[in-house]
């Protein structure tokens, strides 16, 4: 039995600083300067250095992992579209809509919103197989 069902909703907020930006940068290798000189991002048009998307997409597999479906989900596929930059420091919240539970594949689908300051910041959607209780 999966025990979500479509619809159901939850939400997980995090903040991100400057240095968690400057940390995703040296973890990842992307010293891009978008990502890493305010000026070269003014200069092209933003307000200053924008967070990576692939640390949002590491952030929503945090939420998926913890938060919904939860620790007993493999994440198979995650399609995110980046509707607006995003800047740090900041608080998203990141939100999950289940959109498709399948008993009979024990899978489930979010979608799934991004949000800085009630701005969109990304929508999506991840794909989860749900694993079988353990017994021991």
């Amino acid at each position: 039995m999966i025990p979500l069902s479509v619809g159901d909703t939850n939400q997980l907020s995090i903040a991100i600083g400057p240095a968690d930006v400057r940390r995703f940068a040296e973890l990842s290798g992307d010293s891009a300067p978008l990502h890493t000189d305010a000026e070269f991002a003014k200069h092209h048009g933003f307000e200053g250095c924008l967070v990576h998307g692939a640390w949002l997409i590491a952030l929503v597999s945090r939420f998926v992992g913890t938060t919904m479906p939860g620790p007993d989900a493999v994440l198979e596929r995650v399609d995110v579209a980046f509707r607006q930059p995003c800047y740090a420091p900041c608080a998203i919240v990141i939100e999950g809509r289940v959109r498709q539970v399948s008993e009979a594949v024990s899978t489930v689908v979010l979608d799934i919103v991004i949000r800085r300051a009630g701005e969109t910041v990304a929508t999506g959607r991840t794909w989860h197989k749900l694993l079988e209780a353990r017994t021991t």
